[in-house]
């Protein structure tokens, strides 16, 4: 009985208009007078630096640290502009640093502790964005991550993570998604368990025979591997699970697991990296780091999860996967139903002024004459309206900031 664990952080940190300029958030709050806030601002820039921090310790004293990681282009740009300003951030006695610069050394030096899964890149939720879009926000991020990383590194990525973990139900829309995921290069990504049909009537055996393997989605004529993230009621990776707690659960999977297949039992806790006190402070000093120098070893160890596919369901360099599972109808996302994301009069408002806003650029792109780099302007401030925060937190705060955004857009559109 095996069982490999794979800790996940999804990063995104969004852009806000703060005394008339456009800036990282992170940014807006490390300038607040609030102590509280500019504090906590501190906490999250050195949050962005651990898991590259963490495994050029680990992997310098000998040992081998595994992680799976998503950033949103929009954060990995703002880590990148603010270089210098986090030079100059103390946390703990220690400066932050230039933070993309750290994951440079880490993924030249130690290239398998650290695997990048692809994401959007203003953080937008798939099943609400025009589709016209999709293309944009998955490319771009390539482009971004490509400016930082180089080509080499880029090709490593083939995961990919839906921003809120939304997916769309509809097989149209499904097969549209993996279509475009397999043309820009990705074999695989991860979906919450609450988007598997009849998940709500499964018992704690089957549920967990389910999240330990890989499965196969299919869309009309479309087919793509995919692997369940653990439910928080198994591993609560943001509320807190010490390297114990994350040993005990891994031994326990592989015995449910093992009476299902012969294979390792696959654990993938996935959580933000940022928010709260357990992921900032508490993650990777007593979860993190006493698991790869304490408790890896011949029943419980750790890859990445492109590794996972490769090792134990690749044949001949394809991943084979004979599990086939259908996603439900309404699709989801990690907190459940569309309508979570979809409902109240202000989100609606502002979703039907994003869609008009994509409608109307489409409108000028079809245009022979137009402004080719005014153009290019335009649209990666149109994917930056379609941001997830502005539209679907449910706040005013955040209600008025894609409200500025999509006036931006317009502007930029000469409208």
């Amino acid at each position: 009985m095996k069982a490999v664990y794979v800790p996940w952080l999804h990063m995104h940190q969004p852009l806000v208009w703060y005394n008339g300029k456009l800036m990282s958030n992170l940014q807006k709050m490390l300038l607040s007078k609030d102590s509280k806030e500019s504090w906590e601002a501190k906490l999250m820039a050195a949050a962005y630096k651990n898991p590259a921090k963490y495994c050029l310790q680990l992997s310098e004293n000998g040992y081998k640290p595994r992680i799976m990681l998503d950033f949103s282009g929009v954060l990995l740009e703002s880590l990148n502009e603010m270089k210098n300003e986090l030079k100059n951030v103390d946390v703990k006695g220690e400066k932050v640093g230039d933070i993309i610069e750290i994951y440079r050394k880490v993924m030249k030096k130690y290239p398998e502790t650290i695997e990048f899964a692809g994401t959007a890149y203003s953080h937008c939720y798939f099943p609400a964005t025009p589709e016209e879009d999709w293309e944009y926000q998955i490319e771009y991020w390539r482009v971004v991550f490509k400016k930082l990383f180089g080509e080499k590194n880029l090709n490593r990525v083939k995961g990919f993570w839906l921003p809120e973990m939304g997916v769309p139900g509809d097989e149209e829309k499904l097969a549209k998604l993996i279509s475009l995921l397999k043309e820009y290069g990705y074999e695989w990504m991860i979906l919450p368990i609450e988007a598997l049909q009849g998940e709500k009537q499964l018992g704690f055996e089957q549920r967990t025979i389910i999240t330990s393997q890989p499965h196969v989605i299919k869309a009309r004529n479309e087919t793509f591997p995919i692997i369940f993230r653990v439910r928080y009621d198994f591993i609560d990776q943001q509320a807190g699970c010490d390297a114990n707690g994350v040993y005990e659960k891994s031994v326990l999977a592989s015995k449910i697991f093992s009476a299902a297949s012969n294979k390792p039992a696959l654990i993938v806790p996935a959580s933000d990296g940022e928010n709260g006190n357990v992921m900032m402070n508490e993650f990777f000093p007593s979860t993190f780091v006493p698991f790869f120098t304490k408790k890896v070893d011949s029943h419980v160890y750790s890859m990445t999860v492109s590794e996972f596919f490769e090792k134990y369901y690749s044949v001949k360099g394809r991943i084979e996967i004979k599990s086939v599972v259908n996603i439900v109808p309404t699709g989801s996302s990690w907190i459940g139903s569309h309508q979570n994301w979809l409902s109240g009069d202000r989100r609606l408002e502002i979703k039907q002024k994003i869609e008009k806003l994509s409608a109307d650029f489409h409108k000028i792109l079809k245009n022979q004459n137009a402004n080719k780099d005014k153009l290019e302007e335009a649209k990666k401030v149109l994917l930056l309206a379609e941001t997830s925060c502005y539209v679907y937190w449910g706040i005013d705060y955040w209600f008025d900031q894609g409200e500025e955004m999509i006036k931006y857009a317009k502007k930029k559109l000469g409208m």
